[in-house]
């Protein structure tokens, strides 16, 4: 009998010990707090896509052996340097620190240039430990940047330190991974929103173009009770119109480095369309004039495409500065 309840006994404590492991929780990755300070930025060319940067990266953790500043990868960098590295035991925490300098890739979006808002993000990720052994955790409260930076023609509007894990479709070959699973990382995120302040540049960028419409709205004034005489002029002005308009586009068109099209593209093509639309009103007038009774038609059908063009043009042109401004 005491065999059978000390069996028993050994049996439920068995289970119980069992129960206990199956919903105990994974234990959590050591972490370290991490922020920076974005003392310069500068070189931002849309060209490259890319911006220059200066900072400074601090960790704070609880043994020396973490020191997060030490397994740095910065993912979006093109080139970078670290310097002035230190650290420094400050109660039962560790205080690490180091200087970074590079040139950072970006998404840059130009769809309302020179109106254009664009987000920089410095990504950076532990170059040894994936988010199983080591995670980051943003020093939001410490973190900033110098308000006395000048980034020509843009403004800083927003700054901001986030943690996001960042998936890897591969496991990189590490035999603790299983086949065919991903691997994730801890990333550290360092984000600027920007703003264009270049009033100026849309003037001097955007002004040809208005130029070209004043001067193509014009031909459809031009007239006489023998339209033939002034049939040279017309056409003249139209093609200078033209001229002038295509040769501003191709100086100031971002549409060859895949940016798609610009505000300054959008006003440049609905330019050379009201232009075309001149020229092509102006071939009909030729077309017709040789029938009298015609002429008095041709002459209110010149008036109508005026208008009508001209209206859609400054509707047109005040949406989509409208929308690029807002």
């Amino acid at each position: 009998m005491r065999g059978r309840l000390a069996v028993l006994l050994l049996s439920t404590v068995a289970l119980t010990a069992l129960s206990a492991l199956s919903v105990s929780p994974a234990a959590a990755a050591p972490t370290c707090r991490v922020g920076a300070y974005v003392t310069d930025l500068y070189g931002l060319d849309v060209s490259p896509r890319t911006v220059n940067a200066d900072f400074w990266l601090w960790s704070v953790c609880p043994s020396a052996t973490l020191y997060a500043t030490r397994r740095l990868e910065f993912v979006n960098a093109t080139s970078v340097t670290q310097s002035d590295r230190s650290v420094e035991k400050v109660g039962n925490e560790y205080w690490s620190q180091v200087k970074v300098s590079g040139t950072f890739r970006q998404q840059f979006d130009l769809s309302e240039y020179p109106f254009d808002r664009q987000d920089v993000r410095i990504q950076v990720e532990d170059s040894e430990f994936n988010s199983s052994q080591f995670a980051y955790t943003a020093d939001t409260a410490n973190s900033g940047y110098d308000h006395a930076i000048s980034l020509g023609g843009f403004k800083i509007k927003d700054f901001g330190v986030r943690v996001v894990t960042h998936t890897y479709r591969t496991s990189f070959g590490d035999p603790r991974i299983t086949h065919g699973k991903n691997s994730e990382y801890s990333q550290f995120v360092i984000a600027l929103k920007l703003e264009r302040d270049d009033l100026a540049g849309f003037i001097r960028q955007a002004w040809p173009a208005y130029v070209g419409f004043l001067i193509s709205f014009i031909s459809y004034w031009i007239w006489a009770p023998e339209f033939l005489t002034v049939l040279g002029a017309r056409f003249g002005i139209l093609g200078a119109s033209l001229f002038s308009v295509v040769v501003s586009m191709r100086a100031v068109s971002l549409t060859g480095t895949s940016f798609g099209v610009t505000l300054v593209d959008q006003i440049h093509l609905a330019t050379l369309l009201y232009t075309l639309v001149g020229v092509g009103c102006t071939t009909y007038i030729l077309w017709s004039w040789s029938r009298t009774e015609r002429r008095a038609l041709v002459r209110r059908t010149n008036t109508v495409v005026a208008v009508t063009t001209t209206v859609m043009y400054l509707v047109a042109n005040a949406v989509s500065i409208g929308f690029a401004v807002t």
